[in-house]
Order: structure tokens, then sequence, then C-alpha cells
């Protein structure tokens, strides 16, 4: 059997993901459908390198060593690095990634020797150079998601210290030279990686644009959810079943002060002082974010909206089991997505959102939305930060006409679908792996 390994170091990735925590997010989700997909497509035994040594904050299960799918040959590797405290991911030192990576091959089975490297963000990158040392002959693929140049762009120069943006630069330059092949999650990112390196690295760049899982994410036939499906969730939310039947919007993304939650829901204050009974469902991880939970709330309460912006915890929206169709299905039936996101590699919550056939209304620093869905008439583009603009473009599409509306839906889907499903995904990143001269046989 062929092995491969990927790395997700920072945010706290399982078997089972809580979206929404910190650091926690879309690229977690990109890790596990690629890891689902090379194992069904291929066959291999897939493990996903994390960082442990800590209780997950909301099933307090200590994370440490092997946790395997039922159904796979896929398993998640908690490896403690003696801190034993969840650390964000600006708070990693290449000393600390060092430390891991002598722990690494002890955790793994006895014997191991991977096929191919696959490691994600930069602490990943980082792991994965220092793993490329102990076996020499395997090919390390760094996918950056968002580099530096992207996350610095933002950012004034008095907070680049707030997101070690230096130690970012430095370790970033050893993995683009040391890494065989470097994956882009989006045009913009291929952009960035060969603007910022001036070239340099272009022969190593494939595209690995992220995939929607479509067992999940996808229009329902009708435009409401069925009345079992309704008392389900409204049990499992503790809501009044009323409110899952009225018109909504979503705002789904990880928790992170860059994602500018609270400028999402200042727009749909606008929004709903135009019209009526109109409701926006939203996830927040109140525990480990409460300055941005706090700011949510004086919004809401000023505005008297506590009936109508409905928050939900990372606990009540699982990635499986039960209450895993709550999310697809607020999605599913949502008239409108919106992210105020200002700093992206792709936007994978709205391309799950286009997937449903739901209009999105997204920021100028999301992908997804400027180069794909927006193009194809699916949605709107608006600036970072501006709230006003954000609510016109929703009060808009809201007020669509029903065939307008419609159209603009399937534009929504057409988008993204089937470009962006993962088995496209997976066979067109081994199809440009080989054409690259980067032989892997998972035969």
């Amino acid at each position: 059997m062929r092995d491969i390994l990927l790395i997700t170091w920072h945010g706290i990735h399982e078997l089972e993901i809580f979206p929404g925590l910190p650091d926690t997010g879309g690229q977690n989700i990109y890790v596990e459908n690629m890891a689902q997909q090379i194992h069904d497509l291929y066959q291999c035994r897939v493990i996903v390198l994390n960082r442990g040594g800590f209780t997950h904050p909301y099933t307090q299960r200590m994370r440490e060593g092997y946790s395997k799918d039922p159904d796979r040959e896929l398993y998640v590797l908690h490896i403690h690095d003696e801190v034993e405290a969840f650390l964000r991911k600006e708070f990693l030192t290449p000393a600390l990634l060092k430390k891991a990576a002598n722990i690494v091959p002890g955790q793994l089975f006895d014997g191991y020797h991977p096929d191919m490297i696959i490691s994600h963000f930069w602490d990943g990158g980082m792991l994965g150079l220092y793993l490329s040392e102990v076996y020499p002959d395997t090919p390390h693929l760094w996918v950056p998601h968002e580099p530096v140049g992207m996350k610095q762009a933002p950012l004034p120069v008095a907070q680049y210290d707030d997101h070690s943006i230096h130690i970012r630069q430095r370790c970033e330059e050893r993995i683009m030279a040391a890494a065989q092949l470097v994956g882009s999650t989006s045009k913009l990112v291929r952009d960035d990686l060969e603007t910022y390196y001036e070239g340099t690295y272009n022969h190593k760049i494939i595209d690995i644009f992220p995939g929607v899982n479509t067992n999940r994410f996808c229009p329902l036939e009708s435009d409401c959810m069925p009345g079992s499906a309704i008392k389900y969730h409204a049990e499992f939310l503790d809501l009044p079943e009323e409110l899952l039947r009225k018109p909504h919007i979503c705002e789904f993304g990880r928790s992170d002060s860059l994602k500018d939650k609270d400028k999402a829901v200042e727009a749909f204050v606008r929004v709903a002082r135009e019209i009526d009974d109109l409701v926006l469902f939203m996830n927040l991880d109140e525990k480990m974010e409460p300055e941005i939970a706090a700011r949510i709330h004086d919004i809401v309460a000023k505005e008297d909206l506590e009936d109508r912006v409905i928050i939900l915890s990372p606990e009540q929206l699982p990635q499986t089991g039960h209450g895993s169709d709550i999310m697809p299905n607020l999605l599913q039936t949502a008239k409108v997505f919106i992210t105020m996101s200002i700093m992206e590699g792709f936007g994978m919550a709205a391309c799950e959102a286009a997937a449903c056939g739901v209009p999105v209304v997204g920021t100028e620093h999301i992908p997804v939305v400027t180069d794909v869905i927006a193009p194809a008439g699916g949605g709107r583009v608006v600036p970072g930060k501006d709230v006003e603009a954000a609510a016109k473009n929703m009060i808009e599409i809201l007020r669509m006409d029903e065939k307008a509306y419609s159209q603009t839906c399937l534009n929504a889907y057409q988008s993204v679908i089937p470009k962006y499903r993962w088995d496209t995904i997976v066979q067109e990143m081994f199809d440009q792996v080989h054409e690259k001269g980067v032989k892997i046989d998972l035969s």
C-alpha cells in the first residue's frame, strides 16, 4: 500500500472538524476532503499530522496519538510537542516545529516511509521541510494557502509582528527553495507567488484549487426544508421551528479577526431595516473569540435584533454524525450568502454556498468570488469593510423578480460545479505532479 503524509499543523484538526474554532476553518476542510479523495481514488493509506498535546475545547478529548476513519485507511495523528496548550499559528516558531519534527518519526507506524509529503501553510511547510531530511527521497509538495505577500497586504506595518510576518517571510523562502512542488489554491495565490519571488519558482507551481464535497453541499429540489428536517434541526439547536421557516441569509466561516464577521452583522442590520422577517444565521466560537463575540453582541443588542441574528457555536454545526446536515440545509435554503472576509486564499465557504445554488455577496479579497462566482453572474463583489455596499447588493438580490433570482442561483451553481468537485481536483493535482516530472506510482 502506498502512503501519503499530509501536514496541517496549526488549528484543531480532527476526523470530525468543528469549523469556526480559531485557526480551524477552510484549510482543515480542504485537507480532510483532499485526504478522503486521495484514499478513495487511489486506495492509499493517508495520515494527517496535526499538533496535539491539549484537550479539544468542546469534546474534552486529549489530542494525542492516532484517530482512524472507520471506513478508510485514513488517520489523523496528533503530535505532542511538549507545549501543553493550544497555540495560534502566530505563536509557532521554527524551533518548536523542529522539536515536533524530531518527535514525528517515532510516532508513525513501524517501518513507515511516505511516498509523498503534502504540507499546508507555512508552519506545515516547515515541518515538511524538516521531515524531508528524514525521508530525503520523498517528494514534498507545499500548499501555502495564503502566502506571506497576501497575508501582509491588508495589514498596516504596525501589525506585522502580531501576525509573525517576518518569521513567515524567512520560513517561506526556505520552503519555496526546498520543496519539489508548490500548490496554488487560487489565481490570486499563484500571482502572489510569481510576483513575490520574481518568477524564480514558477516551474514548481501547480494549481490545486479547493473542491466542494457534493455529498453535503448541493441544491435542494425545493426552496424550503422538509417539515421533518425543520423539526429535527429545531430540537438539536433548541430553537423555535418557525425560526427555521423564515427567509434567511447565512454567514459561515472561521472565527477570526480578518474574517470581519462583525461587518457582516453590520451589513445585515441595514438589510433588516429594509426587509422585515429576514433572519441571519452565522457561526461564531464565542468561547475562544470573546472579543469578536462581544462586538457582535453589542451590535445586535443596540439594534434589538436578538431574535433575528442567530449565532450558532461550532458544536452546533458538526461535520459528521448527528446534526451534520444542519449547516448544508441552512445554506441550501438561504436567500443570500454574505462574507466580509479581508483575507482568503480561495474562499471555501463562499464556494460551498454557490454549490448549493445560493447567490454570494463577498469582498474583493475573496478569489472564488472575484474570479469565479461574480463573473458568472452568481454573486456580487464589494469593497472590504464597506457595509453599505454589502447591504445594498444583498437588498438588490433579495428584491429581484423570480426569474432573475432563479438565474442568479443557477449561475452561482454552474460557476463552481463540476470544476470545483474534489474528485476532479485530486485527479488533476496528480496529473500536474507527473507533468512536472515528479513520478509518484499510486498503483
